[in-house]
């Protein structure tokens, strides 16, 4: 099938019927990602009442970027639009008639991104006459350990690297944070003073 008509087809689909099904089947099979072969293929099946549609519906609506747009592909509720079917003048990607949509939507994202742009701007921090201020100050800040995150990976992380300080204490928070274990917590605290004290 060429890009003319395909095109023809696309944007007047009173010329579909049998013989065009089979070129839009053929199409889908030697282009299966091409989401325009499959809308032609499932306008056609439509318009021929087959009994494939919704099969062949099924799978082009998880195909079809935007819903609205095969719905209305479908109905023929796409405004009409004057087709230029040379190849010069033939956009280089396809696209269905719902472009208005599309750039309604488009305006939205743009309208929002500048009336909050004021929140999207990065802070900086405040140097030292050294320059190295903010970056110490986050340094510092990534260092200090979250007393209340303590979890039993943490601790066994600890107690596989020989920190038995701090696995100590995570498991003492862990016995604390969960009764129901505590004997269990008991245990590896037991283990780990006496791996300790060995040491």
């Amino acid at each position: 099938m060429e890009s003319e008509q395909f095109l023809t087809y696309i944007n007047t689909s009173k010329s579909l019927n049998g013989e065009t099904l089979d070129e839009a089947k053929k199409l889908t099979v030697d282009f299966p990602w091409f989401s325009g072969g499959w809308l032609l293929y499932l306008k056609n099946l439509k318009m021929l009442g087959h009994a494939d549609y919704d099969a062949v519906l099924k799978k082009v609506a998880v195909m079809v970027p935007d819903r609205k747009v095969l719905f209305k592909f479908l109905n023929d509720e796409l405004p009409k639009k004057h087709v230029e079917t040379s190849i010069e003048n033939a956009p280089a990607t396809y696209r269905l008639e719902g472009d208005v949509e599309l750039q309604a939507e488009n305006s939205l994202i743009d309208k929002f991104l500048s009336i909050n742009s004021e929140r999207l701007r990065t802070v900086k921090h405040n140097q030292d006459t050294n320059g190295n201020g903010g970056e110490k100050w986050i340094v510092d800040q990534s260092v200090i350990e979250d007393e209340e995150l303590v979890t039993e990976t943490l601790a066994s992380i600890y107690f596989q690297q020989k920190n038995f300080d701090k696995a100590l204490d995570a498991y003492k928070k862990l016995s604390l944070k969960y009764p129901e274990k505590s004997v269990y917590f008991a245990g590896r605290i037991e283990e780990i003073e006496l791996l300790k004290n060995n040491n």
